[in-house]
């Protein structure tokens, strides 16, 4: 998967100049302010801190939603046409899908083509582009394009593929899923062994285990899959950690491939979720159909009240032997005192600085 670097964002300096004859300096109230808002931010965090794994709050996430891009000039009727069919295809045979369409005019000065997977506009047109979409950064990737548009056959694969539709029917029932595509080099298969003593090794962690989905690199349904998670046609081995619903994290090849570094890289899935480590941080969602009925079939773990809790929670409130519900009262007392602790210092502050405003 080929990502795209962030645009250089450019601010201007502030000035400090006042509000008025008695108002404070603009830089200071920011200041105060900033402190302020960050303080309460934390101290909402403290007494509402997810009681639950960052695996179960995948699914409470909004997924990132990926691009089909119909290229052309404006007004021009073929490009019109290829819209409309395509829009008809999103509602019907193509909904559930985290895809959403977009019209975009070659000849359009400010098209900032990069938001859509390319360098710059199309040599030729109409053309329906396949862009990856990272929410979080904000960030684009290509993925594959048809000219003019793709076929009833390459719908059906934007649509579907036998390991993704593998994906949509395991996932929400285990802990993750091992995305595994076998190697081509001399070296191809080494990931097995690692894989299935992961899998064995988590299943008596977790009751929800683990299970491994491979895909044939030479699977033509596969390709836009391929495409994708950035597995080319030939090379090492290739494995990545899908968790939720359908989120890939970074993927790991040839000699990365450890039990040590997969073990890392679940153990974060079994980890308290908060605002500083949320799911969306952790990887991208594949272009997969989805919906409510596959919500309601989740499997949770289950919430850091359970007496079975992570080892992450402990350690935010020291390990309590006895487990239970005092665990739970516990935690939430400490939260709630740390929050109130907290607020009370800032807005003693805040009190202090106008104080001082007003006198002087």
């Amino acid at each position: 998967m080929v990502g795209l670097g962030r645009s250089d964002l450019k601010c201007r300096p502030r000035r400090k100049t006042r509000l008025g004859l008695s108002g404070p300096p603009v830089s200071v109230r920011g200041l105060v302010v900033g402190l302020t808002a960050l303080a309460v931010g934390d101290a909402v965090r403290l007494v509402c801190a997810c009681d639950t794994t960052v695996r179960d709050a995948a699914y409470e996430d909004p997924r990132d939603v990926h691009r089909l891009c119909v290229m052309g000039k404006s007004g021009d009727p073929s490009t019109r046409h290829l819209g409309e069919e395509l829009v008809n295809w999103l509602g019907s045979a193509g909904s559930g899908l985290n895809l959403e369409l977009i019209h975009v005019s070659v000849d359009d000065p400010n098209a900032r083509w990069t938001d859509y997977g390319i360098p710059s506009a199309p040599p030729s047109w109409p053309v329906v582009v396949l862009a990856g979409r990272r929410t979080l950064d904000r960030t684009s990737f290509f993925i594959d394009h048809w000219e003019p548009g793709p076929t009833d056959a390459e719908l059906e694969r934007l649509r579907t593929s036998p390991a993704r539709e593998r994906i949509r029917q395991e996932v929400g029932r285990r802990l993750a899923l091992l995305l595994y595509v076998r190697g081509t080099d001399p070296t191809a298969g080494a990931a097995e062994k690692v894989l299935e003593s992961t899998v064995n090794a988590w299943g008596k962690k977790e009751p929800a285990g683990l299970e491994i989905v491979r895909v044939d690199r030479a699977d033509q349904r596969e390709r836009l899959l391929l495409s994708f998670i950035g597995a080319p046609p030939s090379g090492p081995d290739w494995v990545a950690v899908v968790f939720g619903r359908g989120k890939l994290m970074p993927p790991l090849q040839g000699p990365e491939i450890t039990e040590s570094r997969l073990d890392e890289l679940l153990q974060a899935l079994v980890g308290e979720c908060t605002c500083l480590r949320s799911p969306a941080s952790m990887g991208v969602d594949l272009l997969m159909l989805w919906d409510e009925a596959l919500d309601r079939r989740v499997v949770k773990l289950r919430t850091l009240d359970d007496p079975q809790t992570s080892r992450s929670a402990d350690r935010v409130v020291g390990r309590v032997e006895n487990g239970g519900t005092g665990d739970r009262l516990l935690r939430r007392t400490l939260r709630t005192l740390g929050a109130v602790s907290l607020l009370v210092g800032v807005i003693t502050a805040v009190v202090l600085v106008r104080r001082l405003w007003v006198r002087s």
